[in-house]
């Protein structure tokens, strides 16, 4: 064991503990590895390097915070290759805890990280503040095998707070998180679970990546999402946007998705890649702007020669959706400006499954679903012509503000089955409760 106080970290809000902490994940990596303790305390850090074999243990209670000067954490790597994400998923290097092609790291213990809101001063080259300008990312893995990260509160943190990319055999659990951008973000990985985990995030939730950050097309897979409780200024479980490798074999079940602005689930291939085998069970929503969201698209923010991806096999069961719609005190925003709780309302609109005209989504099983949403639709919406989604950003804002269905709008899709599926709404709605538009095969069940 390495305590790290033996090292010369001293609990102080306003002294860097650093340089002790590393000393003792060195001492641990130069004898094989064990466990680096932290006691009771306050520890102020900025980046630690990890390797094999290295167990972190928080004496419950004992805390890390953030340095406030972003120039204490290691600077953003150089990248050779062309980039077809967001610099978020393109940089690991600027975090607080970061491994690249290391097996069996843990945390554990009932501690606090507190990353305390640092921003950068500059945004990446070609990038706006909004999606270039971010801070220090907590957890940042790449290619790593055996990680499990347990039993933490993750507060402030103005990047991805768990983020991990191309990894393998991953446990997470039992994290409370308060975070201002994504919460847990596996990309690229199979083999995971993320379970009994509490979410409150200024972007999405738990959102599943497949993007090119590996410089190559990688498929996530293999994954479990159940028991989390999620509460989202954006979507609180999505498979997306980034989709160049795609999705397969995943499971969300038993979550409570609550106060959440956009999408309650949402599943989007655009960059090309494949969905396929995902299957939703067992989830309640409250105050969330759609329930469901599925979309094939064409962004295609890939490497030249990328087609339309794929979308099929997915069966959603025992799903209910219910009001009040009214506002909550959402996680603090993306926005550099906006680092204060702010109220926020959700962004009310019609659920919606679509593909495109020349690729249909395929397979798609709904099963004992009810939402109840607010209604209010007037007579003239029912001849409203939602516009296709192509090559825009992937959100259900890109269909305009009206929608001709009140409940759930479906649009190219090849065996689509509604097994007791209803929609209430709160005051009446002059639309209809389900459009169907363009479907081949289609079974309803009541």
């Amino acid at each position: 064991m390495y305590n790290i106080c033996d090292f010369g970290a001293v609990s102080d809000k306003n002294i860097n503990s650093t340089k002790a902490v590393q000393e003792a994940v060195n001492e641990c990596k130069k004898n094989g590895g064990g466990v680096v303790y932290i006691p009771f305390g306050v520890y102020m850090v900025a980046s630690i390097h990890l390797y094999d074999n290295t167990h972190f243990v928080f004496e419950p209670g004992a805390k890390f915070l953030g340095s406030e000067n972003i120039d204490d954490y290691d600077e953003r790597e150089k990248i050779s290759y062309p980039l077809y994400q967001d610099c978020s998923h393109s940089y690991f290097h600027r975090s607080m805890f970061r491994a690249e092609n290391c097996s069996n790291i843990t945390f554990s213990g009932n501690g606090i990280i507190d990353m305390r809101e640092v921003w950068e001063n500059t945004a990446v080259e070609g990038e706006g503040d909004w999606v270039g300008k971010r801070g220090a990312k907590i957890f940042a893995f790449k290619q790593c095998k055996n990680i499990s990260i347990e039993s933490l509160t993750l507060l402030r943190s103005t990047d991805l707070a768990v983020y991990l990319a191309g990894c393998e055999n991953v446990k997470i659990s039992k994290l409370m998180l308060d975070v201002n951008i994504d919460g847990i973000s596996p990309d690229c990985c199979r083999n995971v679970t993320i379970s009994d985990c509490i979410l409150k995030c200024g972007d999405d939730g738990i959102v599943v990546k497949s993007s090119y950050t590996l410089n190559k097309k990688i498929l996530s897979e293999n994954i479990v999402i159940t028991n989390c409780i999620v509460s989202s200024r954006s979507n609180a479980i999505k498979l997306g946007t980034e989709t160049n490798g795609g999705f397969k074999n995943i499971c969300i079940s038993n979550c409570s998705i609550y106060n959440t602005f956009y999408g309650g689930i949402s599943f989007e291939i655009t960059d090309g890649g494949e969905l396929d085998a995902i299957t939703v069970s067992n989830i309640t929503m409250k105050n969330v702007g759609y329930p469901l969201f599925i979309i094939l698209s064409n962004r295609c923010r890939a490497p030249e020669g990328t087609q339309i991806g794929s979308l099929k096999n997915i069966m959603i069961d025992n799903v209910i959706a219910t009001g009040p719609y009214d506002s909550w005190i959402a996680a603090r925003m993306t926005c550099l400006w906006k680092k204060k709780e702010s109220s926020c309302k959700a962004h009310i609109m019609t659920s919606t499954v679509t593909g495109q005209p020349d690729k249909k989504i395929e397979n798609i099983t709904l099963s004992n679903i009810y939402f109840s949403v607010p209604g209010g639709g007037c007579e003239e919406d029912r001849n409203v012509i939602l516009p296709e989604i192509t090559d825009k950003y992937p959100e259900n804002y890109a269909f305009g503000e009206k929608n001709p269905a009140y409940g759930i709008y479906f649009r190219h899709i090849k065996n689509l089955v509604l097994n007791n599926v209803h929609v209430d709404t709160l005051v009446e709605d002059k639309r209809e409760e389900f459009i169907f538009e363009d479907i081949e095969g289609c079974k309803i069940h009541n």
